[in-house]
């Protein structure tokens, strides 16, 4: 990252690659031995040291997870190269233990971000209080940074497994506790909003360019958003989304290429809050992204569904043409010149790439071990839209409408959603007119399935939760064939337990006090 470079940062590393100490904890946690705190944690480079490796860790967590986890199971994909892992998450047929899946089934490397924060969270506060090497205001920004990361860790493990374990220390000694439970909805929500809450203290403010490839107070107010939305809280929802967009300091873009730009340069962009770095030489790899939608070097595993090209192919003006900008900076037009094409091909997705030449046609995409695509958590065009999904919940429609169109105007597609539009029940047609805004503008950033979970009834895994995850993906998959749909009756029992993941065999093998909490209908 545009810090100290990752072959000189890793005490973070070190801390757990250097110890001999081989034991049998499930998060794969390791205790330090000799790297100490005596010997560590004393001025500004031993401060940045640890946040870099928290950041090389954090990318390591999401590096293609967030894709995995946010966006394979939802109606915006479909398989596109070879392989048996797609068709099975494609398909909702995950298991707990399968060799093509493990990766995704696995909550280690999301524990082992946890961890290193949880060190920054025990041993920040005595520099600060030292003031070591007059450096208490790095500190403390420091200190907020973890506290954010690990909120945002657990918010992913929330809406990926349900119920975890809590884990608020660092595993130093062989005597502490190395074996959690999972604690209920209730206390991981706590948990989280805590961590909010105590990031909120300390974390900087800073809104520069290069910042947005760190948590800052901005990102925090939109991961806290997030989880209201998430909790369907949406009074303190839209009390974060205003100080999110207030402390972001960021405009809307104006034409489509200066929304391509929140991609191709989210340093520059004023549209951007809070995105993961990368580069290839510093992680001695590329990012996950060329593997999954768009590479130069292999087949992409999945593409965007014809459907969803032909809806903003279809956003023309009076001549036919397409207009929407989403539509000309995502897909090659020239290569896919019809729905038809575009169906029959291995088709790429050209969001996070730039052009060969001009402003439309072929896109330059990385080789998969060069990827140096830098993925957006969060940004403006996020906290918009989930305000305008908490207006309509407040039965504040036309304020929710005037952000819809906003979204659609800066990128080119004028035609704006009236009140007028909708009958019945206004709420909930206004609701889903921002989630298919919210589809077409987040396609392959890991938002969508995220999105359909969080409508309606959660955590009811009987036939009457997740009634938008149901209604738009069960015709999809009951077309597939070997599919299961999310039901519960006699053909399916538990299908509806399988919106959340299983818990890998691992974990059971190595934490006693899991066995026998799998989630249903998942085999231990």
């Amino acid at each position: 990252m545009k810090r100290i470079k990752i072959s000189v940062l890793l005490f973070a590393g070190l801390a757990i690659a250097l110890t001999n100490l081989k034991c049998n904890k499930y998060l794969d946690e390791e205790p330090v031995s000799s790297i100490t705190p005596e010997t560590f944690w004393r001025d500004q480079n031993d401060a940045k040291a640890w946040m870099a490796g928290i950041y090389n860790q954090l990318q390591s967590t999401l590096n293609t997870n967030w894709f995995d986890w946010g966006e394979v199971r939802s109606d915006n994909v479909k398989t596109a190269g070879t392989g048996n892992a797609q068709t099975k998450l494609l398909n909702n047929i995950l298991s707990a233990n399968d060799a093509d899946i493990n990766n995704v089934t696995r909550w280690t490397a999301l524990y082992t971000t946890i961890s290193l924060c949880n060190y920054g969270i025990k041993y920040f506060p005595g520099m600060i209080e030292k003031n070591l090497d007059q450096g208490v205001t790095r500190y403390k920004d420091n200190l907020g940074q973890c506290y954010g990361l690990r909120a945002l860790m657990y918010f992913y493990g929330l809406r990926v497994w349900g119920r975890v374990p809590i884990i608020t220390e660092p595993i130093e000694s062989l005597t502490q506790q190395t074996e959690f439970p999972r604690s209920d909805i209730a206390a991981v929500k706590k948990q989280i909003l805590d961590d909010i809450a105590k990031a909120l203290e300390t974390i900087g403010s800073n809104t520069s360019g290069p910042s947005r490839y760190y948590m800052q107070k901005a990102a925090v107010y939109a991961l806290q958003t997030d989880v209201y939305m998430w909790f369907q809280d949406y009074d303190n929802a839209l009390i974060a989304a205003e100080k999110a967009i207030t402390e972001s300091k960021c405009t809307w873009v104006t034409t489509p290429l200066q929304w391509k730009n929140i991609f191709l340069s989210p340093e520059t962009s004023t549209e951007t809050i809070f995105n993961i770095y990368w580069n290839d030489v510093e992680r001695g790899g590329g990012v996950g992204i060329c593997q999954k939608l768009g590479s130069g070097s292999n087949t992409n595993q999945y593409m965007i569904t014809p459907k969803i090209f032909q809806e903003l192919r279809e956003r023309t003006d009076v001549n036919g043409i397409p207009i929407d900008g989403r539509f000309w900076t995502n897909f090659d037009t020239i290569k896919f010149f019809s729905v038809t094409v575009y169906s029959l091909s291995v088709a790429e997705f050209g969001k996070f790439y730039p052009w060969a030449s001009g402003q439309a046609g072929p896109f330059v995409f990385e080789a998969n071990n060069s990827c140096k695509a830098k993925i957006p958590v969060y940004r403006f065009a996020d906290i918009q839209l989930l305000k305008a999904e908490a207006l309509t919940h407040k039965g504040q429609y036309q304020p929710a409408l005037d952000i819809l169109n906003q979204v659609r105007s800066r990128c080119g597609y004028p035609v704006k959603a009236q009140l007028a539009d909708f009958t019945g029940d206004v709420m909930k047609g206004i609701e889903r007119a921002i989630l298919k805004e919210r589809q077409y503008e987040f396609l392959g950033e890991g938002k969508r399935w995220f999105d359909l979970c969080r409508i309606d009834k959660m955590y009811d895994f009987s036939n009457n939760g997740y009634a938008y995850l149901r209604e738009t993906m069960n015709p999809i998959l009951s077309a597939r064939v070997g599919a299961t749909p999310f039901d519960n009756t006699a053909s399916v029992p538990n299908g509806m337990g399988r919106i959340l993941y299983p818990i890998n065999s691992d974990a059971f093998n190595a934490n006693s006090k899991l066995r026998g909490d799998q989630n249903p209908p998942y085999d231990e």
